[in-house]
């Protein structure tokens, strides 16, 4: 017996075919096709959907039910998407690429307020582990984080950026349970120095992206001078990998961006996570940017173990780099006080650091 299920979540309700095709002369061991001739189940989508039949001979065959259903998926999403992009209330310029090495070198421009001086800018790098998110997460929610900013004069960019390849994600090959074992701390064989490469690579690309947008800084109004980079998850490993490596700036290009830094003047991470000893820690020197760190991740979650925040914290006051660290009550970092809240803390870590007025926080 074979057992075929489809699920169709269309205008009719969760419509699910399970087909029992028996192995007979006149089924699939003479090579007939399910179709709406010899399936119920498909005959009845049939007549839901009588446009699915594409070749217009009156039978509705299983291939090509399922082309009309990825279709519609395709359909659903692109709709998804645009009503994202339209009725999210920001002003915003979307899919502008800041470099041609890569096809998700793109990112989402949201520009401050109308003001005669120049603005300071945000710029976000979505988290999903190196192989997963995108910019517009930003906007999720009523994307409140932005808007806070974007209320208190800033330009906001948020961007994407290559993902990494599978085959030296860490956190597919066996790596994360050594780091695990090793309680918390990446090994430095050469097998991990070949991993951590990779990511390097990728933050690199992030780097053009602070560039390109200092590159914009006239036809924009911002001020490249007072740029802050936050990050969640692998975000927060991009933006403190551009607060605290070395410059990416070339002095000597012909590539005018390639001229301009790939600095940021503060660096923001949300839920710290494995790498952060590695591919953060090692490049952190006294005199640096400003580091604020959000996680409220509890001890078991292994990617985003609290030790990744505390051990930054702890090496950023080594080095005597302004640090402000906050949890939510799940581990070891201290809550907001009464009538804060992280985001009224890191507006103002960030005012301060950026010598502008206090913000203003609902």
């Amino acid at each position: 017996m074979i057992r075929m299920k489809l699920s169709f979540s269309m205008p009719l309700k969760s419509l699910t075919i399970v087909s029992f095709f028996i192995l007979s002369a006149s089924g699939l061991l003479c090579g007939a096709e399910p179709s709406s001739e010899n399936e119920e189940r498909i005959r009845a989508y049939f007549k839901r959907f009588p446009q699915s039949d594409t070749n217009n001979d009156g039978v509705l065959t299983y291939t090509e039910l399922m082309a009309h259903l990825k279709e519609m998926r395709k359909g659903r999403s692109q709709d998804k998407g645009n009503e994202e992009d339209k009725d999210d209330g920001f002003k915003k310029e979307l899919d502008i690429r800041y470099s041609d090495k890569h096809k998700r070198n793109v990112l989402d421009y949201y520009p401050a307020k109308v003001s005669d001086d120049p603005s300071p800018v945000y710029v976000w790098f979505h988290g999903g582990g190196f192989s997963g998110g995108d910019k517009k997460s930003v906007r999720k929610n009523g994307g409140k984080m932005i808007r806070t900013y974007l209320e208190n004069g800033y330009t906001v960019v948020s961007c994407n950026y290559p993902f990494i390849d599978r085959k030296n994600d860490v956190l597919r090959n066996g790596m994360l349970d050594e780091y695990v074992a090793n309680d918390y701390v990446s090994k430095d064989e050469p097998e991990h120095k070949s991993s951590r490469n990779e990511y390097l690579k990728i933050m690199r690309h992030c780097g053009r992206a602070i560039q390109f947008i200092r590159s914009n800084a006239k036809e924009w109004n911002i001020d490249p001078d007072k740029i802050c980079v936050g990050g969640a998850s692998a975000g927060a490993l991009i933006s403190q990998w551009l607060a605290y490596s070395d410059d990416l700036a070339l002095s000597d290009s012909k590539d005018p961006v390639s001229r301009l830094s790939s600095k940021a003047q503060v660096a923001i991470g949300h839920v710290q996570p494995l790498g952060t000893d590695s591919l953060v820690m090692k490049y952190m020197d006294s005199g640096e940017a400003p580091l604020f760190i959000y996680s409220n991740a509890p001890k078991k979650d292994k990617i985003h173990h609290p030790i990744n925040a505390l051990m930054i914290r702890d090496r950023a006051n080594e080095l005597k780099i302004p640090c402000v660290a906050v949890g939510g009550g799940r581990n070891e970092l201290p809550v907001p006080k009464e009538g804060k809240s992280w985001l009224s803390m890191q507006l103002e870590f960030c005012a301060k650091q950026l010598n502008l007025s206090s913000p203003k926080v609902d």
